[in-house]
């Protein structure tokens, strides 16, 4: 249980820091050693995705807060008038989506790779 808490937490802190002096794809980098690092393909799609989804919706709605989803409103119109709070749910299983697949993606490597 606390290993995964921490594991949870060691991955969020990663998703965060690591794109701010890197590409936004470097959290699949992330998502790519926490998989391969993770015990079972299960756990690595669901920890990597849920934690990069949630990571990913929070900042969203952080840069869509301060102007009332002007912004996004507008991106929104763009894409067949879907809305604001549509397009940050859309984003944050976008981030989930690339997480999870990353993570196991990590785990399927080490799989591959490990001496038989």
């Amino acid at each position: 249980m606390i290993k995964n808490i921490l594991a949870n937490l060691a991955l969020a802190l990663a998703y965060v820091v690591l794109p701010l002096f890197l590409p936004w794809w470097s959290v699949a980098i992330v998502a790519f050693v926490f998989g391969y690092l993770a015990s079972n393909g299960l756990r690595a799609f669901s920890q990597a995705s849920s934690v990069l989804a949630l990571i990913w919706g929070m900042w969203v709605q952080m840069q869509n807060a301060p102007n009332g989803g002007l912004l996004a409103g507008k991106i929104g119109d763009l894409f067949g008038g879907i809305s604001a709070v549509q397009l940050v749910l859309i984003t944050a299983a976008l981030g989930g989506l690339i997480g999870g697949l990353f993570g196991y993606l990590g785990y399927s490597f080490k799989q591959v790779t490990r001496p038989a």
